[in-house]
C-alpha cells in the first residue's frame, strides 16, 4: 500500500507532464470514469506530526473511500428514478439549516452568559434534587495508603472519627501517605475508592452504612478507608455529584431561552424593515 502511494506521489506528476494535462486543478491521484481526485484535495486530511508511514496509510484509505463512493454514485445516477435524483430542494434546505445553525452557534459563543454560580446550582438542586438519583453508593470520608513499615500506622484508626483530630489525620496522610484523599467535605462514588484497595480485599457491600472504617493489607502497603457518611444507590444524589449535570441543564435552558428571544428579535426586525409580506 505504501509503495502504491509513493507511486502516486512520484509517477503521476511525470505522467501528467508527459500525457494528459491536469489543468488548473493540479495533478490527479485517482480517477473513476470522468471524475478525478486531485492531490490538493488530500492536503487537509493529515493531522500534525503524522509519520510518513501513517500518512501513506491515511491517504490510501481516503483514496479508496473516494473511489468506492464515486462508483456507488455512478450506479445511483444510472438507476434511480428521475424524481428521486432531484435533490435540489433537499440540498437547499440542508444548506439553509446548516447556515442558520452555524450562525446561532456563533452568537451563542459570543453573547450567551455561560457563568453559572454555586447559588444557582444549589437552588436548582433544592427544587429538583429528587430528579437526580444515585445509580451506585456514594460516600464522604478519607482514604490513606501507606507503606507497611510506616510509623504509627495503627494510630490511624484512633485519629479517625474525631473532628478535632482530623488535623492530625491529614498531617499524617500528607507526611506518610503514598496515596491520601481527604473527601470529608465532598461526595465520591464508593467504587472509585474501593478500587484503591488490593483486588478482592474489599467488596462494596462491606462499606459501613454510617460512620465507620475499613482496613486491608498486602505485602507492601496498609490501606485505610474512613467513612463519615454513606448514601446507598437509588437515594437522592448529593449536590457535589449532581453539580455538573445541573450546570448542563441550566446552560441548555439558557441556550433555549436565548434562541427563542433571538428568533423573536429577528422576526420583529424583519417586520420593522418591511422585509416580510404574506400573500
Amino acid at each position: 500500500m505504501q509503495k502504491l502511494f509513493l507511486f502516486l506521489l512520484l509517477f503521476l506528476p511525470l505522467a501528467a507532464k508527459c500525457g494528459r494535462t491536469a489543468g488548473e486543478r493540479g495533478e490527479p491521484v485517482a480517477r473513476v470514469y470522468n471524475n478525478y481526485l486531485y492531490r490538493h484535495e488530500l492536503a487537509g486530511i493529515f493531522p500534525a506530526n503524522i509519520s510518513p508511514a501513517d500518512s501513506a496509510k491515511l491517504a490510501m484509505n481516503y483514496i479508496d473511500k473516494w473511489i468506492r463512493n464515486q462508483l456507488f454514485l455512478k450506479l445511483a445516477e444510472e438507476n434511480l428514478p428521475p424524481a428521486e435524483k432531484n435533490l435540489d430542494k433537499q440540498i437547499a434546505d440542508y444548506r439553509a439549516s446548516l447556515m442558520i445553525h452555524k450562525y446561532q452557534r456563533h452568537l451563542i459563543g459570543q453573547k450567551l452568559d455561560s457563568m453559572i454560580t454555586l447559588r444557582e446550582i444549589e437552588e436548582y438542586h433544592d427544587a429538583f434534587g429528587s430528579n437526580f438519583i444515585l445509580d451506585r453508593p456514594a460516600i464522604r470520608g478519607v482514604f490513606i495508603k501507606v507503606f507497611s513499615d510506616a510509623p504509627n500506622k495503627e494510630r490511624i484508626t484512633e485519629m479517625f472519627g474525631y473532628d478535632d483530630d482530623m488535623v492530625q489525620l491529614e498531617s499524617y496522610g500528607n507526611r506518610y501517605g503514598v496515596t491520601f484523599y481527604n473527601f470529608s467535605d465532598t461526595w465520591v462514588y464508593a467504587d472509585d475508592i474501593v478500587r484503591e484497595f488490593p483486588p478482592g480485599s474489599v467488596a462494596a457491600g462491606r462499606l459501613p452504612a454510617s460512620t465507620g472504617y475499613l482496613t486491608a493489607t498486602d505485602e507492601n502497603f496498609y490501606y485505610f478507608l474512613g467513612v463519615f457518611e454513606y448514601k446507598p444507590s437509588k437515594s437522592v444524589m448529593p449536590l457535589s455529584l449532581a453539580a455538573q449535570k445541573i450546570k448542563s441543564i441550566i446552560l441548555n435552558r439558557r441556550k433555549m431561552q436565548f434562541l427563542n428571544e433571538l428568533e423573536k428579535s429577528v422576526f420583529t426586525e424583519g417586520l420593522n424593515k418591511n422585509a416580510i409580506q404574506y400573500f
